[in-house]
């Protein structure tokens, strides 16, 4: 039976009495096929089927005789992400894996990981989980196959940034994901597009998907009180998209992640942030507190749109112990948004039209009077 990563989950025996065998190849792609007739081809994932280099486990491999790993999704620092097949039901999975032991230490973030996820199991904008488990070597969370990132979405974009009702769409159904993380107790800490993903089936491609509950932490008890703020927070969370509370070790709050979303939602529209190329924190600190207490009619923000400008006030004005008033940020955007429905086509389903239109709407001059007003340095080297 496949072992638990938490005692409170219940997951679906792996091992059957009787063996299956793996799915041939022609019913694979005749599911692959079935399943993403209706999904924009740029939100599929590529999947490397062969890799070279040793991987936590082998492409081939069928984990817990269940999950057939056909390829590699993505790797990094804290693990990898295969492409699978259930073998039950043919089913499309994503297998996200890390090792149990890094430099001699349990690694505990995926055991973090799996807890929130089942505690938010049932919400939209939350992936779902199959199963979860470990052995020896590693610690394993199956769950539904999701697009590529936001982020990637908008460097597939010829002109590098997405169109205002896209991002629109995707800040109302991110403040709606954050809502629902918020009310069970727990604060995100690590929001920006690489964490936000699309669903990839007819039902689901319009749905965005909050993933990477790696840095999650509980900020309410089990009774809804607070817990106590400790004097000084550790760093948590990816320079570029942090508030400046976090630069100043301070604990964090709903507000921190809507902050982050402000970041991640300006990027999305402008291109990049104003601090994209700063190396050292202290600067990209400054670069912030610039953009929050300067000149409106000359920041950065003064590249968006009213709504957002807004939006990204009331939001700044946010306490860190406070709770934040969801569907009136979400009405904030309505501006933004315009006359588009969640049902509708996005930038990358109309080849980024709206994108490319939206370029002509500020002189380049201008754009580019902003940018260099909140550079601090023109190092071109990512730092984060």
């Amino acid at each position: 039976m496949t072992k638990n990563l938490g005692s409170n989950i219940q997951i679906d025996r792996a091992m059957e009495a009787n063996k299956r065998e793996k799915p041939s190849k022609s019913s694979q792609d005749t599911q692959t096929t079935t399943q993403r007739a209706s999904v924009c081809h740029r939100l599929i994932p590529k999947v490397k089927k062969t890799i070279t280099g040793q991987t936590l486990i082998p492409l081939g491999d069928t984990l817990r005789e269940r999950w057939y790993i056909k390829g590699m999704i993505g790797h990094g620092g804290y693990g990898e992400i295969y492409y699978a097949i259930d073998v039950r039901n043919q089913e499309e999975v994503a297998v996200k894996v890390e090792p149990r032991k890094r430099k001699g230490r349990t690694v505990k973030r995926m055991i973090l990981e799996q807890k929130v996820l089942l505690r938010l199991q049932g919400r939209p904008h939350i992936p779902k989980m199959i199963a979860s488990g470990h052995d020896n070597k590693i610690n394993f969370i199956v769950m539904q196959l999701l697009s590529v990132n936001v982020g990637d979405l908008k460097k597939a974009s010829p002109v590098r940034r997405l169109g205002k009702s896209s991002v629109g769409r995707i800040l109302q159904q991110a403040i709606a994901g954050l809502r629902d993380i918020h009310l069970g107790g727990y604060i995100h800490r690590d929001v920006k597009p690489a964490n936000m993903c699309f669903g990839l089936t007819a039902q689901t491609r319009h749905v965005l998907m909050i993933v990477d509950f790696g840095l999650t932490r509980r900020y309410k008890n089990l009774d809804g009180t607070l817990r106590p703020f400790r004097p000084r927070a550790g760093f948590r969370g990816t320079v570029r998209y942090v508030s400046i509370r976090v630069h100043d070790r301070i604990e964090q709050g709903p507000a921190d992640d809507l902050v982050s979303l402000i970041y991640s939602g300006l990027e999305l529209l402008v291109g990049e942030l104003p601090w994209k190329y700063i190396v050292k924190g202290d600067e990209v600190k400054r670069a912030k507190i610039e953009l929050q207490h300067g000149d409106p009619q000359t920041s950065f923000l003064a590249l968006t749109s009213d709504s957002f400008q807004e939006f990204a006030r009331a939001v700044f004005s946010l306490n860190t112990d406070e709770e934040p008033n969801y569907a009136a940020l979400q009405a904030l955007l309505t501006e933004l948004v315009g006359d588009r429905r969640m049902s509708d086509p996005y930038d990358w389903e109309i080849n980024y039209r709206e994108a490319i239109e939206g370029v002509r709407v500020y002189p380049y001059g201008f754009q580019q009077k902003c940018r260099s007003r909140h550079r601090c340095t023109a190092v071109m080297e990512e730092a984060y």
